[in-house]
């Protein structure tokens, strides 16, 4: 049994409250959180991202993200050959490193099919101008398809209207791929700047920290792991940067205060998803997981990051300010967006038409009246 405090501070508290019933008491702990849940949606970045998850939903953000991941995947087969005639032109030279691989083949994969393998790689590498060459050219047919589609799919999100694409629509072919084509080149070497401004920066951090002989210091190898992921997230931001300058409609800029913060989330989201992907195969154990664990997760990332762009894009496009949030207005039509009436006049029935009915209803009646009989 609880005590009761006698106070008078305790006794008014109790009054005040049995003063409402229980049923009204419970009904306005909801009111109040209510108003929480509405103060805090109302704030302007919570609207900005409900209009941004608004617009990429409205858009097919997810079914434009699922095009440009198949777009992705199948780009990767003559980037792979290319690679692997890359590859081939190195190791032609160098009898000992294809021995050595030949064993690490023969290591990995035991049985007849790790044989195999071994016994074809030196036909591979004599067809590596063949392979190149197909590579190449395949790579560069899917690499401008894909830029294409990756270009639609950002104006989609970004163009008022979603059903005008009058600069698609005004480009011939030649001219539209010959503007993917170079768009492709821009991120290529856009991308290999990132590559390259994150990994010197990665060597450089360590090469200063041997030269002050500090490597072996404790609290500095954090530093080893935080500053070259800082460096790519840099990299990333440039990347985005180019992305969402050169592929969205020409005579749509975004604020520059909108794009930068675009640019830097993406920049962070995809960092992120390259982290997760780069230890997602650590997460596999067993042999068939370790197979095609991978190829899962290349496509979830591929995914992933499509669904990243396209959401950033949608948020940059309804940023105040922006031209992509001038949309048509669907709210109720003002007095000059009314139709004008159409006034109905109806004759009146002349005295001859009218007795003339009321003749053919008195037979009709008294057909009916008669058959009854």
């Amino acid at each position: 049994m609880t005590a009761i405090d006698p106070s008078p501070r305790a006794a008014a508290e109790r009054l005040r409250a049995d003063d409402y019933p229980v049923e009204e008491r419970a009904e306005k702990k909801p009111s109040a959180l209510a108003a929480r849940i509405k103060a805090l949606t109302a704030r302007p970045g919570i609207l900005h991202l409900t209009r941004a998850g608004g617009r990429f939903t409205e858009r097919l953000g997810t079914q434009f993200a699922g095009a440009i991941t198949y777009f992705s995947f199948l780009a990767l087969v003559p980037i792979l050959m290319v690679a692997f005639a890359v590859v081939g032109f190195v190791l032609a030279g160098q009898p000992g490193q294809i021995d050595e691989l030949k064993g690490q083949i023969t290591k990995q994969i035991p049985g007849t099919l790790g044989s195999q393998l071994s016994d074809q790689l030196n036909s591979a590498i004599d067809a590596r101008y063949t392979v190149g060459i197909i590579g190449l050219v395949v790579a560069l047919y899917s690499g401008i398809s894909w830029m294409g589609n990756v270009r639609n799919a950002i104006q989609a999100q970004w163009r008022p209207d979603f059903d005008e694409d009058q600069e698609t629509a005004q480009e011939s072919l030649p001219v539209n791929l010959l503007r993917s084509f170079l768009r492709l080149v821009g991120l290529g070497v856009a991308l290999l700047l990132s590559i390259v401004l994150s990994s010197v920066g990665g060597a450089l951090t360590s090469q200063v920290l041997d030269w002050l002989n500090l490597s072996d210091v404790g609290w500095l190898k954090p530093v080893l792991v935080i500053v070259p992921i800082l460096l790519a997230m840099a990299a990333d931001v440039l990347v985005f940067l180019w992305v969402y300058t050169a592929l969205p409609p020409r005579h749509m800029r975004a604020p520059r205060k909108a794009l930068i913060r675009g640019s830097i989330a993406a920049a962070v989201g995809f960092e992120l998803l390259k982290q997760a992907l780069a230890l997602f195969p650590s997460l596999l154990t067993s042999t068939s997981a370790k197979i095609f664990g991978p190829i899962i997760g290349l496509l979830f990332f591929f995914n992933l990051t499509a669904m990243l762009v396209l959401f950033v894009a949608a948020w940059i496009a309804t940023a105040p300010g922006s031209p992509g949030l001038a949309e048509k207005s669907t709210q109720d039509p003002g007095p000059d967006d009314v139709p004008p009436a159409v006034l109905v006049v109806q004759e009146p029935m002349s005295r001859p038409k009218l007795a003339g009915l009321l003749g053919a209803g008195a037979l009709l009646g008294w057909g009916v009246g008669r058959r009854r009989r």
